[in-house]
């Protein structure tokens, strides 16, 4: 009840802001997802990987241009994608508004810091919930809800070349402005990945072919809605 309250209220205080939701619930972009085939259960969050800058650290924390014994990986991702109607950061309250919603557009900001002896450490970000803003053509960009997140990840099976896949544990997230607003979460990275013509792997590039690791550990085609000027991108899926 709260959520819902802390939704309806930010983007009704005024008519613009009910405007601008409607708009986004009704005509945002909803990525073409292979949910069906990739995942056992329909994720509560899909987001992307847009960018990401990385860096490799030694174990005093200095800045290193390449792999050195006890040295640390550390990186800032920007992420979009949507969330699921009846989630935390979607509550059913938007249906009231618009009732063939099913999604509502979610950026993210996030960093991670991991070991690269044991591919594992944690992570942490904000992420804002998005409406349609003064131009109805390109992607929403006005904000309506925003909040913190943090957990720990495990990325030992991609930086061990074992398999491209990673994992959020104990995540805890927050909605800024509701102190009672906390609510817990569990992640899977999906790295893309590459095959040549005889099923070998090799590194995705610009416009070619690319595939994520579904459930079943086998390849699923990465969509061109998937995809960050033309390069393939991490999925991240989460669950509440």
């Amino acid at each position: 009840m709260t959520l819902d309250c802390c939704l309806k209220s930010a983007v009704t205080r005024s008519p613009v802001g009910l405007v601008f939701l409607l708009l986004v619930l009704m005509f945002g972009p909803a990525p073409a997802l292979a949910k069906e085939v990739l995942s056992t259960a329909d994720p509560d969050v899909v987001l992307y990987e847009v960018t990401e800058d990385m860096y490799l650290k030694d174990a005093a924390s200095n800045f290193v241009a390449s792999v050195v014994p006890g040295g640390r990986r550390t990186a800032v991702a920007q992420l979009s994608g949507w969330a699921k109607v009846g989630t935390p950061l979607c509550p059913w309250s938007v249906l009231s508004l618009s009732p063939n919603a099913t999604h509502c557009t979610l950026n993210a900001t996030g960093g991670d810091d991991l070991s690269l002896a044991t591919g594992k450490g944690t992570l942490g970000g904000t992420f804002a919930v998005v409406v349609q803003g003064d131009n109805p053509v390109d992607a929403p960009e006005f904000v309506i809800m925003t909040g913190t997140f943090s957990g720990d990840a495990d990325l030992s099976l991609s930086l061990t070349d074992q398999a491209p896949i990673g994992f959020i544990t104990n995540g805890v997230a927050t909605i800024d402005g509701v102190p009672e607003a906390t609510f817990t979460f569990a992640g899977t990275f999906r790295l893309p990945f590459a095959l040549d013509e005889h099923g070998r792997h090799h590194k995705p590039r610009r416009g070619r072919d690319a595939f994520y690791l579904n459930a079943q550990s086998r390849p699923v085609k990465v969509n061109d809605d998937e995809r960050s000027l033309g390069w393939p991108t991490v999925r991240l899926e989460i669950d509440f």
